[in-house]
């Protein structure tokens, strides 16, 4: 059975086509959707991996990677959904529990009132 991503993995996928400051091409990111809703839809939700934007790791509003293939910070700013097997998605890593958390703090801090 194919690979089905799941909360807390640190996958490679192609973010290609993307358009204006959308982050580009193929790189890591964290999922932050459940197995559950991958294997009923066949996307997944990310967050991308980058090394850009001081002012926001100054803010403190990225979130470090520490993995042995992916390192890099966690912009919870671009939430993007994909189908992960168009997209080729490859697990690469796991990503922290306590860095998840503060991730999914993260999230509900920009999205929610």
């Amino acid at each position: 059975m194919s690979y089905i991503p799941e909360k807390q993995d640190i996958i490679y996928i192609n973010f290609n086509p993307s358009l204006g400051k959308e982050i580009q091409k193929r790189r890591p990111a964290v999922v932050v959707s459940s197995h559950k809703y991958s294997e009923m839809t066949g996307f997944v939700a990310v967050f991308p991996v980058t090394h850009g934007s001081e002012k926001l790791r100054k803010q403190g509003m990225l979130i470090e990677v520490q993995s042995r293939k992916v390192d890099g910070f966690v912009n919870p700013f671009q939430l993007h959904t994909f189908d992960f097997r168009a997209r080729e998605a490859e697990k690469v890593g796991f990503m922290k529990t306590a860095a998840f958390f503060r991730l999914v703090q993260l999230y509900h801090y920009i999205f929610e009132e």
